[in-house]
């Protein structure tokens, strides 16, 4: 069959138009529908990028917060004595040693104990008003319960707080010295950095409640010409510290 010129055009045309579509269907349109895929998983991926990028943005505030109260934490256990000095009762004697020869004091005898978990009170003045039921019916205004309410506030405060659980050791020791040695021996425990109290002091048998009561006793032996032995028990508190935490990712 023999095609004349415009056959061979119609021809051409008709080759043309099955070569699109077939490039269209066999080539363009999966790859459009690949395309449409990868544009939703991108969308996908992204999504998943964003939301650990806010969990990463929540978890910053969080390390930052946790290195705030380690450091805090680590500040107030500074005003405990080091567990690892006095975790034995030799440990507790060498702690202490240094006091006698600083002041100048004789050891007569002295005990100790290891460490034993107890509660530590908290130390505030206690204020109170004698027949507070008859300053009730007189107080008319209320301004003198106010006043009262105020200066008991500290106190209210501190009675109402839970104990928190510390570790202690006792160190109880008889010395013997001049009533300024003995004084100065006191003296140092009391101003000391460190968690350290006197519970009770005992001077020639007479048990005496403050430190005041004692420095007027020590007076009063020192005029008499007396060399004075001082009973003093005393508690060391510790705590464990911290293991600091490891905030940042691996």
């Amino acid at each position: 069959m023999k095609l004349n010129y415009r056959d061979k055009i119609i021809l051409g045309v008709l080759l043309a138009v099955v070569i699109l579509l077939l490039g269209f269907f066999l080539l363009i349109k999966p790859k459009k529908a690949d395309i449409s895929a990868d544009k939703a998983e991108l969308a996908k991926v992204q999504q998943e990028k964003d939301e650990i990028d806010a969990k990463i943005a929540e978890i910053k505030p969080l390390q930052k917060e946790i290195k705030e109260t380690y450091d805090n934490t680590t500040e107030l256990t500074n005003d405990f004595v080091e567990y690892n000095d006095i975790n034995n009762p030799r440990k507790i004697d060498q702690y202490m040693q240094h006091f006698c020869e600083d002041c100048e004091v004789k050891v007569l005898n002295l005990s100790t104990n290891t460490l034993n978990e107890s509660t530590l009170d908290y130390y505030y003045f206690e204020t109170s008003m004698p027949g507070e039921k008859q300053l009730e019916q007189a107080d008319l205004n209320g301004d003198r319960k106010a006043a009262l309410d105020e200066a008991q506030a500290e106190q209210n405060s501190l009675k109402d707080r839970n104990k928190e659980s510390v570790l202690s050791g006792s160190y109880t020791i008889s010395v013997k010295g001049s009533k300024e040695n003995i004084w100065k021996y006191m003296e140092a425990l009391e101003q000391q950095d460190k968690t350290i109290i006197i519970n009770s002091i005992t001077i020639d048998g007479v048990f005496l409640k403050e430190t005041e009561e004692a420095a007027a006793f020590l007076a009063a032996m020192a005029e008499a010409g007396e060399e004075p032995t001082a009973n003093i028990d005393i508690t060391l508190y510790s705590v464990y510290t911290l293991s600091e935490p490891n905030v940042e990712a691996d």
